[in-house]
């Protein structure tokens, strides 16, 4: 049988350890807000990477800074691949980027880099795309760069789509899911 004062001594230790289940869960909370809600898991395949060849011999890959001001750069008579990649220039930090996602302009159509740039610009096109779409712009958009490379009127739609493929094959950037090869697609979908 319990005595008052045992009683009293468990309640008390049931309070001692709310208080500190109290700072742990701030401790956790402070660790999702400032670390967790930007882990993003990459593969780094060296098999994948390596991949030759590709089925375009070359690409002549520029950027601007994610926004509008320099939208000019970006062609507006070309089709061509692109990629968001977010890397901060500074002079301590090693050189950096890493590829979030990879896409093309012009899929089936004459649709150029910038007319499909723009609509990364357009917060109600960008809510309606994938969750990690969103999220990539939410957290990123002061870090992110677009790169393109444009193509000429001899690559075909089916080989820009096949470099895409093989792009995000080769890097599998972690907010592009669906444009890749089935095998892959198939590989990656076991893991992730």
């Amino acid at each position: 049988m319990k005595t008052a004062s045992a009683t009293k001594l468990i309640v008390d230790r049931i309070f001692t350890m709310a208080i500190d289940l109290t700072e742990l869960e701030d401790f956790a909370a402070n660790a999702a807000a400032n670390i967790a809600r930007f882990e993003v898991k990459f593969v780094l395949s060296p098999s994948l990477m390596a991949k030759d060849p590709f089925c375009i011999e070359s690409l002549d890959w520029d950027y601007i800074p994610y926004g509008d001001d320099e939208i000019d750069k970006v062609p507006d008579n070309n089709r061509g691949v692109y990629a968001f990649c977010i890397c901060q220039e500074s002079d301590v930090l090693p050189v950096h980027r890493y590829v979030m996602y990879i896409g093309i302009a012009g899929r089936k159509s004459n649709r150029s880099l910038r007319a499909r740039y723009k609509d990364y610009l357009n917060v109600r096109k960008l809510m309606k795309r994938s969750a990690r779409v969103q999220r990539l712009f939410g957290e990123w958009n002061s870090m992110l760069r677009f790169y393109f490379a444009p193509v000429g009127d001899e690559i075909s739609s089916e080989q820009l789509e096949q470099i895409e493929a093989e792009l995000n094959g080769a890097l599998l950037p972690p907010m592009s899911k669906g444009d890749l090869e089935a095998r892959i697609k198939q590989q990656r979908d076991a893991f992730l």
